[in-house]
């Protein structure tokens, strides 16, 4: 990559990575009820001894998840809610999906939880 820079000229300047802080996602942050930011915060981290299958199995982001798919939000309306992109809530419903053994929303929702 120097030389590509330096075949550029770019050699001799800073290399500029744009805006590193997204003040989008600070603001809706900011915005957010302390428990919200709190769950936001802590998910993804901590043990990981759950079971392979069963409600028992999901992490609490997938609980959330599907909390929201079952009152009908869209994956996009999910994503916006959750801080995550609509592809990354599709991949918690995939694990949902497979943890639970059911194929679609419509199977999730009928579903007695424990």
């Amino acid at each position: 990559t120097s030389r590509a820079r330096a075949d550029a000229g770019l050699a001799d300047r800073p290399l500029d990575l744009g805006p590193v802080v997204d003040e989008d996602a600070v603001e809706r942050g900011r915005a957010l009820p302390l428990p919200d930011a709190v769950a936001y915060a802590t998910r993804a981290r901590g043990p990981r001894r759950r079971p392979d299958t069963g409600w028992a199995s999901l992490t609490p982001t997938e609980r959330s998840v599907v909390d929201l798919a079952v009152q009908g939000l869209s994956n996009p309306e999910i994503g916006e809610r959750l801080f995550m992109s609509r592809g990354t809530v599709k991949t918690h419903l995939a694990h949902v999906y497979a943890k639970l053994q059911v194929a679609n929303r419509t199977e999730l929702a009928a579903l007695p939880r424990d």
